[in-house]
């Protein structure tokens, strides 16, 4: 599955799987409505909304009943879905049924509740039938008990990755992959292969999936340095938070040995430094990692990978010394960042820290503007 499909199937899971979810919705508070008596004397469908009138003498306990049957029907529906496309061949149709499963899950027992509770007003609503403890105080406190239940492990299950898949840019690095994973499930102890499928997971972009097999990981082996540091990597997609600045300092305790790793640890720290405009200490950090990964010599002449990482390197020291409004400094960095990206025939990454090395000379600018009319 390409991201291109993986797009499309996350895309289908709504615009085509909802529409007939939502007539099945419908219909399952009309067939209610039928069990206990009634008629339907109105109804309406717009492909992502519908509503039926039920009529009839009901009671309190009946009126839950063709209340709670349209959720039921969602998540029935939804499971039909995803057993349904399961067994696919094609895992962009497995990954449709799955995210199709997910987003009903999530409507029923989250996004629909909180509309017809708390948006819906005082009207009358599936959920605020369901939840009318006045009339239903039995139907609607098991309601409550199954409800939170369902919630807590739908939360569990996205966060472990459940609804999630992989996505590559070729068929061959798919089956790369499959191999990689039958290799990781024959050997649940080689670190080195536990450690390439998750980063594999995380590359693909089935980001909760590859957290849940790292702190499994490291449930079975604490003393892992390597895998502290793979989880504070990916805790640290955005901003490095106070708890994987944990997981870096836990992964230096433990010894690290390999350069790159020492590198990336001491490039986290300095990014938390950063992000709390602790710049002289973000800088040491950074020079840290520069003086242990990058080679005195010959720095140009390493794997295009490596010299990406070096780039890396030298812009986030950049940046660094910009918060100093050390622009000298930063520009030579950046220009440093530059030929390591050209050297590695990056040129999406060249012309990325060429605009950098613009906003420095800006920011250079004005600064000395500003210092000449003082």
């Amino acid at each position: 599955m390409t991201r291109a499909k993986k797009h499309l199937a996350d895309q289908a899971s709504f615009f085509i799987a909802v529409p007939p979810g939502v007539i099945v919705h419908e219909f399952f508070h009309a067939l209610a409505t039928w069990l206990v008596g009634g008629q339907i004397v109105d109804y309406g469908y717009g492909l992502f909304w519908g509503y039926v009138v039920p009529a009839g003498d009901f009671t309190a306990g009946q009126d839950w009943f063709i209340a709670v049957a349209g959720t039921i029907g969602s998540l029935l529906y939804g499971a039909a879905i995803w057993l349904a496309f399961r067994r696919s061949k094609a895992s962009s149709f497995r990954y449709f049924g799955l995210r199709a499963f997910r987003f009903q899950i999530y409507f029923a027992l989250l996004y629909y509740p909180i509309l017809t509770i708390f948006i819906a007003g005082t009207g009358i609503s599936d959920w605020l039938t369901i939840y009318n403890f006045r009339l239903t105080p039995v139907l609607s406190g098991v309601t409550a008990v199954v409800h939170i239940t369902l919630l807590y492990l739908f939360w569990r299950t996205d966060r472990e990755g459940r609804f999630e898949a992989p996505a590559f840019e070729t068929v061959a690095a798919q089956e790369k992959f499959k191999e990689l994973e039958r290799e990781t499930a024959v050997q649940p102890q080689n670190a080195q292969l536990q450690f390439h499928y998750i980063d594999a997971l995380w590359r693909g972009g089935a980001k909760h999936k590859a957290k849940h097999k790292a702190q499994q990981y490291l449930q079975e082996n604490p003393n892992s340095a390597t895998g502290w540091l793979l989880l504070a990597q990916m805790e640290s997609e955005k901003q490095v938070s106070q708890k994987a600045r944990e997981h870096v300092e836990k992964a230096i305790q433990l010894g690290l040995s390999d350069p790159k790793q020492k590198a990336s640890a001491d490039v986290l720290l300095g990014r938390y430094a950063l992000e709390r405009n602790q710049a002289t200490e973000a800088v040491n950090y950074f020079s840290q990692a520069i003086a242990t990964a990058v080679p005195s010599r010959d720095s140009l002449s390493q794997p295009p990978h490596e010299l990406l990482f070096y780039a890396q390197l030298y812009h986030w020291r950049s940046q660094a010394y910009r918060r100093q409004n050390q622009y000298g400094s930063a520009e030579q960095d950046i220009q440093k960042a530059v030929q390591f990206a050209q050297a590695a025939n990056s040129q999406n990454a060249a012309v990325y820290y060429q605009n950098e090395q613009k906003v420095i000379q800006h920011h250079a600018n004005q600064a000395q503007h500003a210092h000449s009319n003082i």
